[in-house]
């Protein structure tokens, strides 16, 4: 019994000298050689900085000439989505929730009524400049009338890329044409089911 006794002892010494000797060796892992140690003088910085390798440069809006006639007009379109009607294509607002959609069934028309004859010379399609409206392309045409009733095609029908990194924004010249309707017809969406435009800006000198 005394035999047994003292072999337990001499276990449990042994585990308990190994247990010593591992804590101090981790203890001692975790202790920095000074002399290997470099300090480094943060600089004084107020506000955060960007590496300029990843800044993304500023998108300048393109001045388009004259006047956006299309605030005079009132919208209409042959479908909408929701809650996302035509009246908010020309409301000078392209707020994430001021947007068109068309319904997606076909071709999505939205028409611009200017209320009276205008010679236009360029049209700037857009949508929400916000990056959560990501890229998209939308392929389209422009047509114009005089009666409401007699459409002339002007821009044949194109793909064109929406960029929230150049404003999500398309501007679209032609050579000048005298109408009182300007209709957009869209005809494929990449980003959506119906064709979306926040803003169709419609420009006039006269």
């Amino acid at each position: 019994m005394k035999k047994k006794g003292i072999i337990l002892m001499a276990v449990l010494l042994v585990v308990f000298v190994g247990l010593a000797i591992a804590v101090k060796s981790a203890d001692s892992s975790t202790k920095m050689d000074k002399k290997n140690l470099t300090v480094v003088t943060a600089p004084d910085q107020k506000e955060a900085q960007e590496n300029e390798q990843f800044a993304v440069p500023e998108y300048i809006q393109t001045k388009v000439d004259g006047e956006n006639v299309a605030l005079k007009g009132k919208a209409s379109a042959n479908g909408y989505t929701d809650v996302y009607t035509p009246v908010y294509a020309n409301d000078g607002d392209r707020d994430t929730t001021s947007y068109w959609e068309g319904a997606g069934n076909g071709d999505d028309e939205i028409t611009i009524d200017l209320q009276k004859a205008y010679n236009i010379h360029a049209v700037r399609l857009a949508v929400n400049p916000a990056t959560i409206w990501g890229a998209r392309k939308q392929t389209l045409s422009i047509s114009v009338s005089e009666d409401g009733k007699n459409y002339k095609e002007i821009v044949a029908s194109k793909e064109y890329g929406f960029d929230p990194k150049t404003g999500n924004e398309v501007t679209i010249e032609f050579d000048e044409v005298k109408a009182q309707y300007v209709r957009a017809t869209i005809t494929k969406n990449t980003g959506a089911k119906g064709g979306q435009l926040a803003e169709f800006e419609i420009y006039s000198n006269d």
